[in-house]
């Protein structure tokens, strides 16, 4: 039996599942400890929605991009690598930001109408952010340092272990995720789920 797991272990989408299992709510937790209201309780079931999210959705399909590309782009060149960096932030990026705000507010509760409204609400104004932070070169994270960490990750990064150099990297953009998603003065209200 432990060969088995041992074995299923080597494989980057197993991997990619553990990593992002815990990269992602110790964001949460890191965001939740930021929040500037005086309430300083940590709310862990957040954080296990965070867990489930990075874990089950983020991870496969965050491989799927990488396998994709890898089979799009082939060719073991530095512009080959660049090349995949760069639609990856223009395609899989803004999937994947809607689908967070999406499938977050599915975990808390909300209807689909709430996660539709989330999406609407807050995927312009934080790819705004976003671009914003870019032009006034502020946070180059989106970018100009998204490419190039990627660009790394295909070249020097065994495919096996890619996906963990890229939850340790995206750290941080999920902690100003979390931030955007429960910053108090533009929540989006969850419809009511009271019962007659």
């Amino acid at each position: 039996m432990w060969s088995k797991i041992f074995k299923a272990s080597k494989h980057g989408l197993v991997r990619g599942v553990a990593i992002y299992s815990v990269t992602w709510p110790v964001s949460s937790l890191i965001q939740q400890t930021l929040e500037p209201s005086g309430n300083k309780t940590i709310d862990l079931q957040r954080a296990a929605k965070f867990s489930m999210y990075g874990g089950l959705f983020v991870a496969p399909t965050l491989y799927a991009w990488m396998r994709f590309a890898s089979y799009v782009w082939p060719s073991m060149t530095i512009t080959s690598h660049i090349t995949k960096a760069v639609v990856e932030q223009f395609s899989y990026g803004p999937f994947a930001m809607a689908s967070f705000f999406f499938f977050m507010t599915l975990l808390d509760g909300g209807t689909i109408e709430d996660a539709k409204m989330e999406v609407k609400e807050k995927f312009f104004s934080t790819w705004k952010v976003k671009r914003l932070i870019i032009q006034f070169k502020v946070k180059i994270i989106a970018v100009m340092v998204w490419p190039v960490l990627q660009t790394i990750n295909y070249c020097v990064i065994p495919p096996r272990n890619r996906l963990i150099f890229v939850s340790f990297a995206g750290l941080v953009w999920t902690t100003f995720l979390a931030y955007i998603k429960y910053e108090k003065n533009r929540h989006i209200p969850i419809a009511d789920k009271k019962t007659d």
